[in-house]
């Protein structure tokens, strides 16, 4: 089984216009509103490939609705929600010839929420997969990190980490089997620009040897790459004209983990990683298995 975790969902916004904003009333071409967070990205993902995730998350007023609604529509994902008094996040996205996001803070989620959500994560048995994915939201702090990680260490299930801020200190606390960061928050986690003349090798190196299992760097255009203590491994893929930004990293994780929970070798869970964050990229919204099924053949795998 495999449980996502989304700390602070949010409905997003899509404005799209065809003009440069400017001062003064703007009349947007086309407006619709998403589910959004990388947790339930990921799940929206599996749910594409027809693999089974639970997502958990905390959800309360009428945003918190809109996004229950969107995600019980999909076959493959059972939300299990912890209910929360205050509304979900609304963030804008717009899109004008580039993309210009507006995120907002999201609710507070108090201890008693979270630990409601902890003992959710009780049901988890061993060789399950737990992917905390996104922004923390307000008041869930690295204990909550913790506390989950060593839930997950209990029932000898696995952890994977993708979430922008964390610390190499809080790392070393979690352990956990997977993350999943892009370069400049490879650098980010120990304090560093990306424009720092150490290596990224040399900290992905030192996150190993912090027992974290594995790292799944993400770069964009340049591919990604897998670093385990034992090997590594390079996704490449053909330049493609990329439409959108958003999700390919999430994309990418739930493939992974999806096809490594069904039991295949790390060179095919990565083929499948590879093809799903391009067709994200050349998708508007996340993409579906057809489009990712039809640019799997383009992805090369190679162990240096």
């Amino acid at each position: 089984m495999i449980v996502t975790h989304t700390s602070n969902p949010s409905i997003d916004y899509y404005l799209e216009l065809s003009n440069s904003l400017v001062s003064g009333v703007q009349r947007a071409d086309s407006a619709y509103c998403l589910a959004g967070g990388k947790g339930l990205n990921v799940s929206m993902i599996l749910n594409q490939m027809s693999i089974a995730s639970v997502a958990t998350t905390f959800l309360g007023g009428f945003s918190g609705n809109f996004i229950s609604e969107q995600m019980r529509q999909y076959p493959w994902i059972r939300l299990d929600a912890v209910e929360i008094e205050t509304m979900n996040r609304i963030n804008v996205k717009l899109r004008n010839h580039q993309e210009t996001d507006i995120n907002t803070p999201g609710p507070i989620v108090n201890k008693d929420h979270q630990r409601a959500l902890l003992a959710k994560l009780r049901q988890l048995k061993p060789g399950d997969w737990l992917l905390i994915c996104g922004s923390l939201a307000q008041a869930v702090d690295t204990e909550f990190l913790e506390a989950a990680a060593s839930l997950v260490h209990q029932q000898q299930a696995y952890l994977g980490l993708d979430i922008p801020g964390i610390k190499v200190e809080t790392l070393a606390r979690c352990r956990p089997h997977l993350i999943k960061p892009n370069v400049e928050e490879l650098y980010a986690m120990f304090d560093l620009p990306p424009t720092s003349p150490i290596s990224s090798q040399s900290l992905i190196d030192r996150l190993l040897a912090m027992k974290v299992g594995g790292i799944l760097l993400s770069n964009g255009a340049g591919g990604a790459q897998y670093h385990t203590a034992q090997a590594r491994w390079t996704i490449a893929h053909p330049p493609l004209e990329a439409v959108n930004t958003v999700g390919c990293g999430d994309s990418m994780l739930a493939a992974f983990v999806g096809r490594l929970d069904q039991g295949c070798t790390i060179e095919e869970a990565l083929l499948w990683a590879g093809a799903a964050g391009e067709a994200t990229a050349v998708s508007v919204g996340l993409a579906d298995y057809a489009r990712i099924e039809q640019l799997k053949d383009s992805v090369k795998v190679y162990q240096n």
